[in-house]
């Protein structure tokens, strides 16, 4: 089967500080690599612009603790041991306007294929796009794979 059939999505839902956040994350063969296609709604905060990160992680599944935080959402995605902010699963800073994020990018950090059983994972707003320090996982969606 050719890449070039394959997509992945990946349907967004917030933990127990985000009860209200939904998105959802398109990954297209493209090129050499990948578009990613991203649109979050309801995300939490106060004033109208925020900066949430977002990566791609390891884990396997979006189960919620007792706490209602995610238990099993493992590193970012980083096969090849980079440091932060190039590893394969750091993405672009989704702008929140309002609760709303649309984030459209192309990657070569990875293909399709790479990302498949991985996740989606939202963290909290953040001060400084520059920062290292992400904060809660706030959102999470396991990207799984279909076929055209």
């Amino acid at each position: 089967m050719k890449e070039s059939n394959i997509y992945g999505v990946a349907n967004i839902v917030g933990d127990i500080s985000s009860p209200n956040l939904t998105g959802i994350a398109y990954f297209k063969p493209f090129k050499d690599g990948t578009m990613v296609e991203i649109e979050i709604n309801n995300l939490p905060g106060s004033k109208a612009y925020q900066l949430f990160p977002i990566h791609i992680h390891d884990g396997k599944d979006c189960q919620l603790s007792k706490e209602g935080t995610f238990l099993n959402v493992l590193g970012h995605y980083n096969p090849t041991f980079e440091e932060h902010p190039y590893h394969a699963g750091d993405m672009p800073v989704l702008f929140s306007n309002n609760g709303y994020a649309y984030l459209k990018f192309y990657t070569s950090r990875f293909k399709v294929f790479d990302v498949n059983d991985k996740l989606v994972i939202v963290h909290e707003p953040v001060a400084n796009e520059n920062t290292t320090n992400f904060g809660r996982k706030i959102g999470c969606g396991k990207i799984t794979m279909y076929h055209i």
